[in-house]
């Protein structure tokens, strides 16, 4: 069975995390990108929280984006960037971390 693997904004990732085949890392991040090893692992998207009201709605904050999700394709290795901090007011903080893919 995958995982969702989270790793909140406050945590410091290692600098290699090793996933199987199917795993989701969620980073709590304001983007990211795959550098290297894009058939391995792959950016599904950047996203903003969202929650449902009682007559059906999506509601959302307005803001930056909060988590960068990925997606381990196949065995393998990849080199992602999480870019933290927001867009707007400061320079972001980017860390690359390499990933280790096993089969499932």
């Amino acid at each position: 069975m995958a995982h969702l693997i989270e790793i909140q904004a406050c945590d410091a990732p290692p600098p290699v995390l090793h996933v199987r085949v199917g795993d989701l890392l969620l980073f709590g991040a304001t983007g990211g990108r795959v550098l290297e090893g894009g058939t391995a692992v792959e950016l599904v998207g950047v996203f903003s929280p969202g929650v449902v009201s009682d007559d059906g709605c999506v509601l959302s904050p307005a803001g930056p984006p909060t988590s960068a999700l990925f997606r381990a394709l196949q065995s393998g290795q990849a080199r992602i960037e999480v870019i933290r901090g927001d867009p707007w007011q400061a320079t972001p903080e980017t860390r690359q971390i390499a990933i280790v893919v096993a089969a499932a």
